[in-house]
């Protein structure tokens, strides 16, 4: 079982916001460690992480990068 002693930098990494990425300092490592918490993780880290991030512990979490925005074309119709 890993120890967290912080995390810092969520984002969803999906659109529909269950999955939580963050940058997280465990105490079993020397360095931060990019992790993907969702909230039925196999590992009770994992959801803890998932959990606190929703409530904001970490700061707020920024919007899924991975979704495309539609762009008008010249018509006026959107184009995904």
């Amino acid at each position: 079982m890993l120890t967290i002693v912080s995390a810092h930098s969520p984002a969803y990494s999906d659109p529909d916001h269950q999955h939580v990425s963050l940058m997280v300092k465990f105490e079993e490592f020397d360095e931060e460690l990019p992790f993907n918490a969702t909230p039925h993780d196999s590992m009770p880290y994992g959801v803890e992480l998932y959990n606190r991030a929703k409530a904001g512990e970490f700061g707020e979490i920024q919007p899924c990068p991975y979704t495309e925005t539609p762009q008008p074309t010249s018509t006026g119709t959107q184009q995904a």
